[in-house]
Order: C-alpha cells, then sequence, then structure tokens
C-alpha cells in the first residue's frame, strides 16, 4: 500500500471504511443536499475522522482533521480532474481552477494570486468601503434592518463593482438573482427540464457569463482599479491569463465570493451575541484606527479584530466541504483502508468545529487565537488547505478578511448592535452558503 497508518506502520489487515445504510444509486445524496453541513458533522461524530458516503452514485471518503485534510491536498493521493459531478464541473466550467491539478493548476494559481498582493488589495479598499458605507446609512435610517438579505445585497454589489466594474452606487439585484439561482442548481438532482433548478441554474450562468464578456471588452479598452483588470494584466514571468481563462475565473470568483457573504452575516451574528467581544474591538479601533478612510496598513494592525474575524470564520462555518477529489492510489488512514478511484471530499465544518483540536469548539472564543498549536493552525481550514500561493487554498482568503475588518470597523466604531428576541440563529441547512436561519434581525444603536 502506498500509505501508512497514523501508528507509523502499514496494519496487516486494514479495515473497510465505516458507513451507513444508503439507498441503491441515489445513496445518502438527498440527506446530504437538504443539509450538506450538519449531514458531514453527523457523520463525523457517529462515524470517527474518515468514513464513506454515497453521493451520487459515487463511493466518496469524507475525510476530516488536518491530518486526513493533508491526504486530499497531496497531489501524489488525489487528483481534481473529473472528480466532481458533471453539473458542478457544468456550472463552473471544468477548466476553472479548482479542477486543476499539476503545474496546470499551479500557473493559473500564480496567475490569479496577482489580483491579490497587498498594492492591489491596497487598491480595492476605497470602492469596499464606499459600498459598505452606503448600506450601513441605510441601515441607519432603518434602524431595526435584517442584515442577511441587506449584507447579501451589499455583498453583490462590491463584487460586481470589483469583478466587472459596476457603478459602486447602483445596485447588483439582477446578478444576486442569478446567483442565488446557480446555488439551487449546485444543490438540486440535475435535471435539465425547463422549470427545474438546474435549468435555471444553466439559464443564470449564461446571463452572468454574458455580462462578464462585456466587463472584459470594457476592461480591455479602459483599465480600472479592480480585480478584472488585473486579472487581464497578470504576468508571471512570460505567463499570462488568455481572455478564456480571465472569463472562466470571474465566473468562478463570483461563485466563491458568496461564502465571503455568508462569512460576513456569521460575523455580525458573534458580534451581536457577544458584546463584550464587540466592545472590545471598538476600543481597539477607537485606539487604533484615525479619521477618515481605512488604510490596508491600518487594518492590518488590528490584532484582536483579526482574531475575531478568525474565530467567526471557524466556529461559524459557511461552507460545509471542499470541491471534490479522486483517489489516485491505495491509502491506509488510522487503520482504514482508502481505495483508489474513490472520491474524495475534505469535511471543512467538521474539522474547525472538532473538539480534540479545539476544546469546547462550538464557543466563540477569539482569544483561542493568542497561543495556537500547531494542530489548531493547521486547522483552520474555512478557505481550504494546504499552500495558499499554489495549493487548492481560496485565492480570494486575504480579500475576504479585508471585507470582514473593513465591515466591522466601519459598523461598531459608530454603532451598538442589539439582537432582537425569538429568531433562530442556526446555519442555513439547504444552503451551498450558510447563514443565520432567521436573517438576523438586529436594531443599530448608536456607539
Amino acid at each position: 500500500m502506498s500509505e501508512v497508518d497514523s501508528s507509523g506502520s502499514a496494519p496487516s489487515s486494514p479495515r473497510p471504511l465505516p458507513s451507513k445504510f444508503s439507498l441503491p444509486l441515489i445513496g445518502e445524496t438527498l440527506n446530504f443536499i437538504k443539509d450538506p453541513g450538519g449531514f458531514m458533522i453527523r457523520r463525523s461524530h457517529e462515524l470517527g475522522r474518515v468514513f464513506m458516503v454515497n453521493i451520487l452514485g459515487k463511493k466518496t471518503v469524507c475525510l476530516v482533521g488536518p491530518e486526513a485534510f493533508s491526504l486530499l491536498l497531496d497531489e501524489a493521493n488525489a487528483q481534481r480532474k473529473g472528480a466532481n459531478a458533471p453539473h458542478v464541473e457544468k456550472l463552473f466550467d471544468p477548466h476553472a481552477v479548482p479542477f486543476l491539478d499539476g503545474e496546470t493548476h499551479r500557473r493559473r494559481k500564480k496567475l490569479l494570486m496577482e489580483a491579490f498582493t497587498p498594492a492591489a488589495l491596497e487598491e480595492y479598499l476605497p470602492v469596499i468601503e464606499q459600498i459598505i458605507s452606503r448600506y450601513q446609512k441605510r441601515w441607519e435610517k432603518l434602524g431595526t434592518v435584517a442584515l442577511v438579505p441587506e449584507l447579501n445585497a451589499m455583498g453583490f454589489s462590491i463584487a460586481a463593482t470589483l469583478f466587472t466594474g459596476a457603478d459602486p452606487e447602483a445596485s447588483a439585484a439582477d446578478i444576486e438573482t442569478a446567483f442565488g439561482q446557480i446555488g439551487a442548481g449546485l444543490l438540486s438532482i440535475p435535471v435539465a427540464i425547463p422549470g427545474t433548478p438546474y435549468a435555471r441554474a444553466l439559464k443564470a450562468r449564461e446571463y452572468l457569463l454574458g455580462i462578464i464578456d462585456k466587463a472584459i471588452a470594457a476592461h480591455e479598452q479602459v483599465p480600472r482599479k479592480d480585480v478584472l483588470s488585473r486579472l487581464l494584466s497578470a504576468r508571471v514571468g512570460d505567463e499570462k491569463l488568455g481572455k478564456d481563462e480571465v472569463r472562466i475565473e470571474t465566473f468562478h470568483f463570483f461563485g466563491a465570493y458568496a461564502a465571503v457573504i455568508g462569512g460576513l452575516s456569521m460575523l455580525a451574528k458573534c458580534l451581536a451575541e457577544d458584546p463584550a467581544v464587540a466592545a472590545r474591538v471598538r476600543e481597539e479601533i477607537s485606539r487604533e484606527v484615525p479619521p477618515g478612510p481605512l488604510a490596508l496598513a491600518t487594518a492590518s494592525k488590528l490584532g484582536y479584530l483579526d482574531r475575531v474575524c478568525k474565530e467567526s470564520r471557524r466556529v461559524a462555518p459557511t461552507l460545509p466541504i471542499t470541491f471534490f477529489g479522486q483517489i489516485k492510489r491505495e491509502l491506509v488512514f488510522e487503520g482504514f483502508r482508502i481505495p483508489a478511484g474513490f472520491s474524495a471530499v475534505g469535511c471543512i465544518g467538521a474539522t474547525v468545529l472538532e473538539d480534540r483540536t479545539y476544546p469546547d469548539a462550538s464557543k466563540f472564543n477569539p482569544d483561542r487565537w493568542l497561543n495556537p498549536t500547531e494542530q489548531q493552525k493547521a486547522a483552520w481550514i474555512p478557505h481550504g488547505g494546504g499552500v495558499h500561493t499554489e495549493g487548492h487554498r481560496c485565492a480570494g482568503e486575504a480579500l475576504a478578511t479585508l471585507m470582514l475588518k473593513t465591515f466591522a470597523v466601519l459598523l461598531l466604531r459608530e454603532h451598538t448592535l442589539q439582537l432582537l428576541p425569538g429568531q433562530d440563529l442556526s446555519p442555513t441547512k439547504d444552503k451551498l452558503f450558510a447563514t443565520p436561519a432567521g436573517g438576523l434581525h438586529v436594531r443599530l444603536g448608536p456607539a
């Protein structure tokens, strides 16, 4: 066998992967679609750190914890090409960076990272601040607001501005609606009959690609200080992105950005639930952030806020799993045999909420990041794991962090958040990206 188990030696007779009864053909697909994050967490509690499920007719090994997760990240063990459900690859494009391997992937990833350098983030910050401020003025007038739909609208306005050069003072309701349809199509039975969620997702995909095509043409004529212009001008040595690659990855970034919106919602929930943490963030802001526009260097100095943003993404993960891989060679992990040819997926929610790595894991505790163990650092995978610059970890992680910090600074230096009683704060179950199920109704008060 190609791998040894966690004891350091290959067992003479490795055990089959633990699993539960599943229906023929469809397996556990329906249970997974109903609640992707909860399904994987329940199975990990029942079956352990490595187990098998049957999704869309594929035997899939599910990996929990940094050691198991690392099996998927090693390209000697797993490949991404052709590993995901055909309808997922159809919606994102099979040539998007999550589905690439080897040097093809590394080349693409290095070029994409050119859009997320510190200099690039500094260029994006003014428009991020402009749009967040516009929405917060609206919330001030409302007084009481359901934050989830507001943050969804705000997030897609920022995404439309950064990814297509849209007007930062305008709504992006059409793009928001289209990506809602795509998300529903991803978590559906992939039948392209008119009127089905998947058929609507395909139609929404074509609509969004049309917007992106027009934006690329406009940016080629007049470059702007946004992600799309950075992608078009990206160079690593003699390499650059072709126009079709820019088109594919801009669409992919829109899809990935929905997780950032979920992260904003969960950060707001954590701050509203814990006024003491919010007050401590506000004190740091008043001490470290001068009046006027926020600068990247200033945001980088906010150590406590950084821990708060990090912990909110751990205790309230928005993504349940990674994209799928396919096992290339037979492996053994903790005495269990993982056959070649199985699908494989890293369980993000189950990993960041595992008590054996994070004691009292369900508790929101930003100070756990003052002196984290190496195990805890490795298990913090809300944006995927591995080497950021070359691996399958999200290219836009730094942009996501900047978004969360900017939102918190602008909100808390002027306002307090009070949760309204009687609402459901549990994560949504039937969505690809989790948000508080009740909509997160809050009352804004003066700081």
